[in-house]
C-alpha cells in the first residue's frame, strides 16, 4: 500500500509537472519563434546596410581613382609650367641689363651716324663722286661722269 500511495503521488506529481512543462515549452517555442523572426529581420537590415556600404565604398574608390588621375594630370601640367618658368628665368638671367641696353643703344646711334656719313661721303654708284654732291646717283658702272656725277654728254 505504501508502494501504491507512493506510486499515485509520483504519478500525480508527474502529471502535474508535465502539464506545467508543456505550457512552458509552448511559451518558450513561441518566444523562440519571435526571436528568430526578429533576428531574421535584423539580419536582413544588416545585409541591406552592408550592401549599401559596399556600393558606397565602390563609388568612393571610383571617385578616388578619378581624383588620382586628375592629380597626375595636374602634376604633369605643373611640371610643364615649371620647365617653361625655368626657361624664362634662364632667358631673363642671360638678358641684357639696363646699362647694357643703354650701351647697345649708344652703339646703334654710332652706327647710324656712320651709315649717314657713308651715305653722304660714300660713292654708292662707284662713279668717283661723293653721294652728297652726286646729282646722278644711279650712274652705270664704267660710265665717264662730270664733277656732278652725271654721265658726260647728258
Amino acid at each position: 500500500m505504501k508502494k501504491l500511495v507512493l506510486l499515485l503521488v509520483a504519478a500525480t506529481t508527474l502529471v502535474a509537472c508535465d502539464n506545467g512543462i508543456g505550457e512552458n515549452l509552448d511559451a518558450l517555442t513561441a518566444r523562440l519563434a519571435e526571436i528568430n523572426a526578429e533576428l531574421t529581420a535584423a539580419t536582413s537590415d544588416v545585409q541591406v546596410s552592408v550592401d549599401q556600404i559596399t556600393l558606397d565604398i565602390e563609388a568612393a574608390l571610383a571617385v578616388a581613382e578619378q581624383a588620382e588621375e586628375d592629380l597626375e594630370d595636374a602634376i604633369s601640367i605643373i611640371d610643364e609650367i615649371n620647365e617653361d618658368l625655368d626657361a624664362a628665368l634662364l632667358a631673363i638671367q642671360s638678358a641684357a641689363t639696363a646699362e647694357e641696353l643703354l650701351e647697345i643703344l649708344d652703339d646703334i646711334k654710332d652706327l647710324q651716324e656712320l651709315i649717314e656719313y657713308l651715305e653722304d661721303y660714300g660713292d654708292l654708284d662707284y662713279d668717283g663722286i661723293r653721294n652728297a654732291v652726286d646729282k646722278c646717283p644711279d650712274t652705270e658702272p664704267g660710265v665717264e661722269v662730270d664733277i656732278y656725277g652725271c654721265p658726260i654728254g647728258d
